[in-house]
């Protein structure tokens, strides 16, 4: 007979339960993760329809949904359900390659949320995640949603002006964010490297913000309200970034025994440098 033969009936059977158990809280737990991680892309876009209409619901208009007519839908997508001149819609949509585009923008801003979102919720739930680092990946929640309701406004109004300008912060702030998602995980040690990526980033916006809007619209007060609350709700978390990474690169000195200077080689922090006197010539540029 196997040992597992002499184990006594009240033996297996505890085995048994302790091995359903794990398995039903295991299957709770990816439940759990799903639905908080999706709450993020759905969310978003309700706290920014009740924000906007608090802050500018003095500028809309009444609708009536009864005689209103759009004779700018192309109606594709209704084929011969509907002729003539349309009636009230909540969404229109022409099938254009810019509705294409608009598609598929939204389903990797959905995705890319959703992905974040599990996997600093699984780092939570394993005991793994720095606080500091979920701090920032919040802060730049903002930041990420107004890149993608920017590139939806231009392809949806045809407006590219500007786009590159848009596009130069969305990859900056990608790839900070990345650097950050990589910190979050408390097995990996702090990387200064990464720790230089965050503090650049963020050095570089605040430049290129002060010669570009900020000084304009927040310090002299010539901006209106949504060109204020937008350049803060973007200064602060560049602000938040640098900070946090100045403090971890004094943790790490002090871990090491080490000047900070001795934590990045010279090749790296004359990248930093380049990077962001680049980055205010090429704002300045576009």
């Amino acid at each position: 007979m196997g040992k597992e033969d002499e184990l006594p009936l009240v033996t297996k059977y505890v085995k048994i339960v302790q091995s359903n158990d794990f398995s039903c809280s295991h299957r709770w737990k990816k439940c759990l993760v799903y639905i908080l991680a999706a709450l993020c892309p759905i969310l978003l876009p309700l706290f920014h329809i009740l924000i906007t209409y608090e802050l500018f619901g003095q500028y809309s208009r009444e609708v009536d949904i009864h005689s209103c007519l759009c004779s700018c839908w192309d109606r594709v997508f209704k084929g011969n359900y509907e002729a003539g001149v349309s009636t009230y819609k909540h969404i229109y949509f022409n099938a254009t390659q810019n509705t294409f585009a608009i598609w598929v923008l939204t389903v990797c801003a959905v995705l890319i949320a959703y992905e974040c979102s599990r996997h600093l919720i699984n780092l939570y739930l394993d005991d793994r995640l720095r606080f500091r680092m979920l701090l920032l990946w919040a802060s730049v929640l903002y930041p990420h949603y107004y890149s993608w309701w920017a590139y939806f406004n231009y392809f949806n109004d045809d407006f590219y002006s500007q786009f590159y300008h848009q596009l130069y912060f969305t990859v900056t702030e990608v790839l900070s964010t990345c650097a950050v998602l990589y910190l979050a995980d408390g097995r990996r040690s702090i990387s200064p490297r990464c720790l230089l990526v965050v503090l650049s980033v963020a050095v570089a916006h605040i430049v290129v913000s002060c010669f570009d809007q900020l000084v304009a619209n927040v310090v002299r007060g010539e901006g209106s309200l949504n060109q204020v609350t937008r350049d803060v709700g973007f200064f602060l978390p560049d602000v938040l970034h640098a900070l946090v990474a100045a403090a971890d690169f004094v943790r790490l000195s002090r871990n090491r025994r080490l000047p900070i200077v001795y934590l990045v080689t010279n090749a790296d922090f004359a990248v930093c440098v380049l990077f962001v006197f680049a980055s205010w010539l090429l704002c300045l540029y576009l």
